[in-house]
């Protein structure tokens, strides 16, 4: 049993003991004074839990109590098990519970202080009871460790898939647009071949359009000296003087 669970939640056996003095044994353990316990800040939990920090604000406001009081400073600082209080709180809401029923449902996994029963109880009753809820807290913080290193490992598992699918983006992005460059010089080589093959039908053209007028030239000429041979030949021919 831990030190701070003894001399002061000892019921007492002087005569006539109230149920008063039965009280305390109900009450949570005194927490231990940990310098070194991490916290975290209002993003951190707030960005760990996937909302905004308005809505953690509101759910520090609407569900208080159930925090540490660093979580309700002007400045709050979150233990790991506010953490785990505030995703319990989460799925509670995201089922669509109201505020009274979130609050029903967190009231019992948290240790409050409550009336003793009026009933006298001896000595070993108490102590067992302390036993029993000294020994049900390491589970519960067990518990909740292993709620949040779950969590953890799944956002982690969810960054990384995250960046396999940006890298996997990125490289495809990369390579689009080494096709792209491809493709465009391929382009441009097209044009300059297209455009070199119509200089020479252009100059084609002009040589073959002037053999044709050349040609043209030199039947007209033929056609001329034709046209002189025929007239000479219907000429008549001139009789000799004898």
């Amino acid at each position: 049993m831990h030190p701070a669970t003894t001399n002061q939640w000892t019921p007492s056996t002087r005569p006539g003991a109230s149920s008063n003095d039965y009280v305390s044994m109900s009450q949570p353990l005194p927490p231990r004074n940990n310098a070194t316990e991490q916290s975290f800040s209002s993003t951190e939990v707030a960005y760990h839990l996937q909302v905004t920090a308005e809505s953690l604000r509101g759910w520090n406001r609407r569900f208080g109590r159930f925090l540490s009081p660093p979580a309700n400073g002007d400045e709050p600082r979150f233990t790991t098990s506010d953490v785990a209080a505030l995703i319990m709180v989460q799925k509670l809401v995201e089922q669509g519970l109201s505020d009274e029923q979130v609050s029903e449902r967190m009231t019992p996994k948290r240790l409050f202080r409550e009336d003793a029963p009026s009933v006298t109880m001896t000595s070993d009753q108490s102590r067992q009871i302390v036993e029993s809820k000294a020994t049900l807290l390491p589970q519960a913080l067990g518990d909740i460790l292993s709620a949040i290193a779950n969590s953890q490992q799944s956002v982690l598992n969810s960054q990384t898939t995250v960046r396999e699918v940006v890298g996997v983006v990125v490289q495809d992005n990369f390579n689009l647009k080494e096709e792209n460059r491809k493709l465009r010089d391929r382009m441009l080589e097209l044009e300059r071949v297209l455009a070199e093959y119509q200089r020479r039908e252009e100059t084609r053209k002009e040589r073959l359009e002037s053999r044709l007028r050349a040609l043209e030239g030199t039947v007209a000429a033929l056609q001329q000296q034709m046209a002189q041979i025929i007239q000479l030949q219907r000429q008549p021919k001139k009789r000799g003087w004898w």
